[in-house]
C-alpha cells in the first residue's frame, strides 16, 4: 500500500545510489513477504507461537507525547536456548508476524488519535544480560537472524531505542550487535544507566512517566504482546 512505499523510500534514503538501493530493498521485501507468508500474518496462528512468546516475552506500554508506543523487552526473561530449539525458520515467521502486529497496533493508535504514526520506540532492559549472548557464535548468529527481520523487512519503524541498565560488558556486546542495525537505526540508540536516570532521559525525550513500565518505576502495567496478537487474530477470524 502507499504507506509501505513511503516507509521503504524513507528507510533507505541514505543508501547510495539512492534510487538503485531503494528499488533493491523494495524487491527484497516483496520477495520475503511472498516466501514467509506475510499476507497470512493477520489471520493465522503459526507453529511455535506459544513457546516463542514464552521464551522471548515482550510487552506493549504507553505512548510518548508524539504518539509513539513503547515496545519493551527484559533480557532476564529471555531464554535464548529455548527459542533456538524452535529453529530459525519458525522464529523468522513468528518475528515477522510480531512486527506486522506492531504495525497494526500503530494503525489503530493512528486511527484513534487522527494522526498517522508508523514508528514506535524500543526499550530493552539489559539487567541480567550474559556476555555469552555476544561471545557464543551460535547465539550471535541466531540473534542476528532475528534482528535482520526488522532491519531488512520492516525499515523505518523505530523512533527511539533505549537500552537500560547497560553494564560495562555491554560495550563488547554493542560492538557485535551494532553492524546488524541500519546506520539510521544506530543513530537512534540511547545507552542509559539505572531506572531513575533512564526515566529522566526518557522524560526529556517526551515520554511521560505514566507511559513507562511499572517495573522501572513508571505508571503503566502494559499488555503482553502475545495478548494483542491473539486478540487481533480472534477479531480477524470472525
Amino acid at each position: 500500500n502507499p504507506l509501505d512505499i513511503l516507509i521503504i523510500v524513507r528507510g533507505f534514503q541514505k543508501d547510495m545510489p539512492r534510487e538503485e538501493k531503494t528499488i533493491e530493498a523494495l524487491m527484497r521485501i516483496v520477495h520475503w513477504r511472498d516466501k514467509i507468508g506475510y499476507f497470512n500474518f493477520m489471520d493465522q496462528h503459526f507453529e511455535g507461537e506459544e513457546a516463542f512468546y514464552k521464551y522471548w516475552p515482550e510487552s506493549i506500554f504507553g505512548t510518548d507525547k508524539y504518539g509513539h508506543f513503547l515496545q519493551c523487552i527484559r533480557v532476564r526473561d529471555i531464554n535464548i536456548d529455548k527459542v533456538e530449539e524452535l529453529g530459525e525458520d519458525i522464529v523468522e515467521v513468528l518475528q515477522g508476524q510480531k512486527m506486522r502486529m506492531y504495525g497494526e497496533y500503530k494503525r489503530q493508535l493512528s486511527e484513534q488519535s487522527g494522526v498517522q504514526r508508523y514508528k514506535h520506540s524500543l526499550v530493552i532492559d539489559l539487567d541480567g544480560v550474559s556476555m555469552s549472548l555476544g561471545t557464543n557464535s551460535k547465539h550471535r548468529a541466531f540473534l542476528k537472524r532475528i534482528f535482520d527481520v526488522g532491519t531488512h523487512y520492516y525499515p523505518e519503524t523505530m523512533w527511539k531505542i533505549y537500552l537500560l541498565n547497560s553494564p560495562y560488558l555491554f560495550r563488547g556486546l554493542w560492538v557485535v550487535a551494532k553492524p546488524w542495525l541500519h546506520p539510521i537505526t544506530q543513530a537512534k540508540v540511547n545507552v542509559l544507566g539505572s531506572y531513575p536516570s533512564a526515566m529522566k532521559a526518557m522524560e526529556a525525550d517526551g515520554v511521560p512517566a505514566a507511559a513507562m513500565p511499572d517495573w522501572m518505576g513508571g505508571g503503566c502495567k502494559g499488555t503482553p504482546t502475545i495478548e494483542f496478537v491473539r486478540q487481533t487474530l480472534d477479531v480477524k477470524s470472525k
